[in-house]
């Protein structure tokens, strides 16, 4: 990888496992949580402090193609990132020595180093917020975690994924008032242990005034490292079943895929398969040929010399992989631009919303017999798709945190990439807050000519004009 791409993805290894139900299930039964007699506060022996005692409940793994962890392999990091999260709540809730009157100081301890700055905006979704300064302690009465990994190829922990409910009573002199609060957390192995490098959270405490109880709903998502555009490179081969991807097949889908993390947009520029031009070290063809010569590394470097962006990364997968892609996904909605009734590539929609499958996001990719322009109109369905695959990657993900584990395991077994497991994982985490604006779809056109006997698509002003927008700081238009 290199230096540039490197820094782009210093973000850290997420070290989270996925996975497959491989660890223990134990018994449903009520957390011993504040069992016995609560330890006093040091220094004032009237107030009460008590004991947190989290029921880890569920502990799977899993990683890409069906790897499983064994359950004692799973053992120590879940015993780790239940001590971070147990950490995270008696900072937050249960140790009044910790709550320095509502301002929770040691609040970023549990957090990566490059969540820690951001976490302090998050004071009063983490904790009890200003009703510190009027409770003396907290009870808890529930406290169940599940924990859900996702491993390398190595059966490595690379991730985690932690859901806590908890739950306590608040005592103030007399009163007792109820408090609950609901996290789903992302964490990362780091020199320190699990750290938590994103969460969701909800809850429920009373206000300072002890006299209602206030809902709070936030979240926090891991951002890239800089500010600059960051261009991957997305490719579909014409690869059949049974075919490699990457020798002797074409580039059937050829899209550069722009964030500008600083403005919250993602643009796509779509390349006509069939376009005119020149291929370092194969002289002059069509742009889909330089996968069959050199493979994506070929493309990549075809792709950089047509329009001057320095490509970070890149993503590949062939016509079987994209049908299996989307159906380990669920499918996805999108809005067909007009009717399509083709037979060679079975794309036979009516115009407006519909759910696809894997087999019929294939056949809206392939289709280009009834598509306005051909290539170009073929192109921009395919911009379309990754448009639609997005957005429901961001609306499962609000739904259930967890969606990140499903998108991130069909990629890792259906996709080929230059990136790591760890590298796609905070790519996907980094979606909600690096598209934060509708995208920008776009394709480059040109005139039509004959090359021998090829029909071909020679790129002129407008292509140049788009190349140059593009490269200058990742977005498209003003």
């Amino acid at each position: 990888m290199s230096r540039r791409k490197a820094g782009w993805f210093g973000i850290g290894a997420l070290a989270v496992v996925l996975g497959l139900v491989v660890g223990v299930l134990w018994a449903l039964r009520s957390p011993i949580v504040g069992a016995g007699a609560p330890n006093g506060r040091p220094g004032s022996p009237s107030t009460p402090r008590y004991e947190l005692a989290v029921n880890l409940r569920a502990v799977q793994g899993k990683g890409p193609a069906g790897v499983v962890a064994k359950a004692a392999t799973l053992a120590a990091p879940a015993a780790a990132v239940e001590r971070t999260i147990a950490e995270l709540y008696d900072i937050g809730f249960v140790d009044p020595t910790l709550w320095a009157g509502g301002r929770f100081p040691s609040l970023s301890a549990p957090f990566a180093p490059e969540a820690r700055q951001r976490v302090r905006a998050h004071v009063a979704d983490l904790t009890l917020g200003r009703a510190a300064a009027r409770l003396e302690a907290v009870r808890p009465t529930r406290a169940r975690l599940d924990v859900r990994f996702m491993l390398d190829r190595g059966r490595h922990p690379i991730m985690a994924f932690a859901h806590m409910d908890f739950a306590g009573v608040g005592l103030a002199a007399s009163a007792e008032l109820r408090i609950s609060h609901q996290g789903d957390y992302v964490l990362r192995r780091t020199d320190a242990g699990w750290r938590i490098v994103s969460f969701r959270v909800k809850s429920r405490v009373p206000s300072p005034q002890q006299v209602r109880r206030q809902v709070r709903e936030a979240s926090l998502s891991p951002t890239l490292p800089s500010d600059g555009p960051l261009f991957v490179l997305v490719i579909g081969s014409d690869a059949r079943p049974g075919q490699s991807v990457t020798s002797g097949t074409r580039g059937d889908a050829i899209h550069i895929v722009a964030v500008n993390p600083k403005r919250g947009i993602v643009s796509i520029l779509g390349i006509p398969r069939d376009s005119y031009v020149s291929i370092p070290g194969a002289g002059t063809g069509k742009i889909n040929g330089a996968l069959a010569v050199g493979g994506p590394e070929l493309m990549v470097r075809t792709v950089e010399d047509l329009t001057g962006i320095h490509i970070d990364a890149y993503v590949l997968t062939g016509f079987a992989g994209f049908e299996h892609m989307v159906k380990a996904v669920g499918g996805f909605s999108i809005d067909i631009p007009y009717a399509m009734d083709d037979s060679y590539s079975n794309a036979h929609f009516r115009r407006g919303p519909t759910h696809l499958s894997g087999r019929q996001a294939l056949a809206l990719a392939r289709n280009r017999h009834d598509a306005p322009g051909g290539d170009f109109g073929r192109s921009m369905n395919q911009g379309r798709i990754i448009v639609a695959a997005m957005r429901e990657f961001l609306s499962d993900l609000r739904k259930d945190p967890f969606t990140a584990l499903r998108w991130g395991l069909a990629a890792a077994r259906f996709m080929q990439t230059n990136l790591s497991l760890t590298q796609m994982m905070e790519l996907l985490l980094a979606v909600p807050s690096i598209a934060r604006n509708p995208v920008r779809d776009e394709v480059v056109y040109g005139s039509g000519a004959m090359v021998g006997s090829s029909s071909v698509i020679r790129l002129g002003d407008f292509a140049r004009a788009k190349f140059r927008d593009l490269r200058r700081d990742g977005v498209l238009g003003q």
